[in-house]
């Protein structure tokens, strides 16, 4: 999980992904559960878009996005991720959130 601003879109050729760069609000829970790096406040993220319509992100707009990682370790956004608008609101919320531990077998 992580909110972020979109920077740029490259929908690119119908037959190749596309791209969404983020500039990272924050992360949460899912990147020391997946043994990543914490990506620091303001840095850059590149995310896949296999879909070219989907999910529909606009640039300069924030959002609280859930994706994974795809095959190759890229960060990958498909069709069927979680995305919705962020509200600064939701900040202290998804801290609590990434606070718990996970009750789940791995």
């Amino acid at each position: 999980v992580l909110t972020g601003t979109v920077k740029s879109l490259s929908r690119g050729p119908p037959q190749e992904p596309g791209w969404a760069v983020l500039s990272v609000l924050g992360a949460f829970k899912a990147a020391a559960a997946l043994g990543l790096p914490q990506p620091a406040k303001g840095s850059s993220l590149r995310l896949q878009l296999p879909c070219r319509l989907c999910p529909s992100l606009k640039k300069g707009s924030s959002y609280v996005l859930m994706g994974r990682l795809g095959a190759d370790g890229a960060a990958l956004l498909p069709p069927d991720a979680f995305v919705v608008p962020y509200r600064p609101q939701q900040q202290q919320v998804l801290g609590n959130l990434s606070k718990r531990p996970c009750r789940g077998s791995p």
